[in-house]
């Protein structure tokens, strides 16, 4: 009822609940509210895992929260935020300013921001898109795009035994949404040809810098999205190098421009440094006892991305991407 353009999602649901391999038998983390039958208003809140200092912490990230219309204002959406945020390490992003403000007053606290960015290719690909789209000229289909098997440092990673992570966190007291070799298999590599997950070469000390992208559709013209990312935080020439392997595949593929995300202050400057424009500045809430001081100011404390938002996991149009029906078009 409140995504319409969402249904069928019954694969979708499986996917994100039964299929998640963060999700115990007992699915006690999925809160509804009825009255007289009718279902009324819902928390969904997905399993994914937390890490600090090699440390897995449980959490669950908040989706669609909603009270029916002809129900708000009886404190309803209030009382079910009370219920939850007390049962569980809780994390979202997305909020409209009145659902921050309840999540607030019940006890979630600002952990920060992520900012969405983006850069065209170029002048010219700006009218180039114009004249695509006055002309009402179809994109080339997202399934046709094919992938370098290296780029720079990077090799192409197809399968998640291929991954090298020694360690569960990149950087020292920094709060991040879990990667490991299970979520790389459940979230990016559950099919072929769907994510590309590039990881560098270098593996010296420490887990190696890595970055996961996919042609997307946006704005009436197919950009390249980077949907997740890691680096050493007190090397940032690895995130540079993540930026200059993103632009060589995008221009190799004549993509209109990058999407990307960024929850950390040493990114944000990087992206601003290289005419990155921030386009969204989501706050992000939790109950995870967070040490740092609630502040409007950027930090290098927490790490989250695109790949945290269940947005990613569908199209423009709705459509889940793990169906089949995703593989062929983009319209």
């Amino acid at each position: 009822m409140c995504y319409p353009i969402r249904i069928p999602h019954k694969d979708y649901d499986i996917y994100r609940f039964e299929k998640n391999p963060f999700a115990a038998e007992k699915k006690d983390f999925l809160y509804g509210v009825e009255e007289d039958g009718r279902y009324i208003a819902q928390m969904l809140t997905m399993p994914a895992p937390l890490s600090i200092n090699g440390r897995e912490v449980p959490a669950f990230w908040g989706q669609d929260y909603f009270v029916l219309d002809e129900f708000r204002g009886k404190g309803i959406g209030k009382e079910l935020a009370n219920y939850y945020l007390k049962k569980d390490y809780y994390i979202a992003v997305g909020f409209s300013p009145k659902s921050a403000v309840i999540h607030q007053k019940m006890g979630a606290r600002k952990i920060g921001y992520l900012d969405l960015y983006r850069k065209w290719a170029s002048p010219f690909s700006k009218i180039k898109f114009l004249f695509q789209r006055g002309l009402k000229i179809k994109s080339k289909k997202i399934s046709d795009y094919q992938f370098p098997e290296t780029v720079n440092d990077f090799e192409r990673i197809k399968s998640a035994d291929e991954l090298y992570f020694p360690k569960l966190n990149w950087n020292k007291d920094v709060l991040e949404s879990i990667r490991n070799e299970i979520y790389f298999e459940w979230r990016f590599l559950y099919r072929p040809d769907r994510y590309f997950v590039y990881q560098s070469k270098e593996r010296l000390t420490g887990n190696p810098a890595y970055f996961v992208c996919k042609p997307y559709f946006y704005k009436g013209v197919n950009w390249l999205k980077v949907v997740d990312y890691r680096f050493d935080n007190s090397n940032p020439a690895e995130f540079e190098d993540i930026l200059n392997a993103v632009e060589i595949i995008r221009k190799r593929m004549k993509l209109f421009g990058v999407l990307i995300s960024s929850s950390q202050k040493i990114s944000n400057q990087l992206l601003k440094n290289k005419s990155f424009e921030r386009y969204k500045h989501e706050i992000v809430l939790t109950t995870f006892p967070f040490t740092h001081p609630e502040t409007d100011e950027e930090h290098n404390h927490f790490m989250i991305s695109f790949a945290d938002s269940d947005l990613d996991m569908h199209n423009h149009l709705g459509r889940f991407n793990f169906e089949e029906s995703t593989e062929s078009t983009n319209q």
